[in-house]
């Protein structure tokens, strides 16, 4: 298996490079010279792919000037495998590794180049697509489907599991439904609860300051049977912010909602803050987190706190795949529950299959 990797990156090296001594001089302080040099034979000079009929490829080349896929995945992520080939994250292993050819700095040029394919500068970068916890809202805008199961241990022991889609409208907006099937252990009830829809749009994106804010609103439809306590029996709206800042060695992020049932007095104020440390510089492995979350109930002033360890799993080289578990348990407060696992199991389909 080495030796055919070394092969292709070698083949994949040459041609071009023998193609382009014979034309034309390389400028290795600029960008779009060595892209069109090394890179235009097999993405094509305008980025979009396009490849001559009788260069054959494992599999077809992305095209670089599709907004939503230049912008998705950091810029550490284009390194790996502009430096390591596509195998680096689970990509073609048509994609030769050129680390041993051009410096740090060279591929950081061309990776500036690439992202000029997308001629719509407002779509934020994928440096600020921070991992997702348990509690705490996102704040970038995502394509994802997400199964998330609970248990929850008090008097009465429930499980609830969402299933959960959400995609991406436009650079800064999203849309997203949330159907959850609960299970109440004790009486054994089982059906649909509240279903949820819900907007979400970007109010503010900086690379430089590594943060991201947005804004959005969710509708609790009364779906569920209030009766048997698998739902609300009433609409709910629950506009939310919710941000995210890179510290560099870890990162925060955190949210607010308000939950205002359109019947009774039930408002609430949730808020949460999620602490993460990478242990892995790529997308595979594991990833501690810690949570902070609190519900002030505004109509009977009482306050709850809960505190979430969890572990956030990358499940495959391209990170679109991942799991995460952890338990809350309440810290302050009214004691709502004893405990209460949580989990979730993540697809971002629009980076690869479940399979692959």
């Amino acid at each position: 298996m080495t030796s055919r990797r070394s092969l292709i990156s070698l083949v994949f090296a040459l041609l071009p490079l023998t193609a382009v001594s014979q034309e034309v001089e390389i400028d290795f302080s600029n960008g779009k010279s060595m892209y069109d040099a090394w890179c235009g034979r097999c993405h094509g000079l305008d980025g979009k792919g396009i490849v001559a009929e009788e260069l054959e490829l494992e599999a077809p080349p992305p095209d670089f000037s599709d907004c939503s896929f230049n912008s998705r995945e950091p810029r550490k992520d284009w390194k790996a495998v502009i430096t390591h080939g596509g195998q680096a994250r689970g990509l073609s292993m048509s994609m030769p590794a050129w680390g041993e050819a051009l410096t740090e700095k060279q591929i950081d040029l061309m990776i500036e180049h690439i992202k000029t394919f997308c001629p719509d500068r407002s779509w934020p970068q994928g440096e600020l697509n921070f991992r997702r916890a348990q509690v705490t809202a996102k704040a970038f805008p995502e394509n994802e489907a997400l199964l998330i199961p609970t248990y929850t241990h008090a008097g009465a022991r429930t499980s609830t599991t969402r299933f959960v889609y959400e995609e991406r409208i436009g650079p800064k907006g999203q849309w997203e439904v949330s159907l959850p099937f609960s299970s109440n252990h004790s009486s054994s009830v089982n059906g649909l609860g509240d279903i949820e829809v819900a907007g979400k749009i970007l109010l503010h994106d900086d690379l430089r300051t590594l943060s991201v804010v947005s804004a959005g609103l969710e509708v609790g439809l009364p779906t569920g049977d209030a009766s048997s306590g698998l739902g609300s029996g009433t609409w709910k709206l629950v506009p939310f912010l919710a941000a995210g800042k890179d510290f560099g060695p870890f990162f925060l992020q955190s949210s607010i909602k308000y939950e205002h049932p359109l019947k009774g007095n039930e408002k609430e104020l949730v808020y949460a803050l999620a602490f993460t440390y990478p242990l892995i510089d790529g997308k595979k492995g594991l990833i501690p987190m810690l949570e902070f979350h609190g519900i002030t109930s505004l109509g009977e002033g009482h306050t709850t706190l809960f505190l979430t360890p969890q572990l956030y799993v990358g499940l495959v080289k391209r990170g679109h795949i991942a799991l995460s578990i952890g338990t809350q348990f309440p810290v302050a407060g009214e004691k709502l529950f004893d405990y209460r696992i949580v989990a979730f199991f993540l697809w971002e389909y629009a980076d690869g299959g479940l399979w692959w």
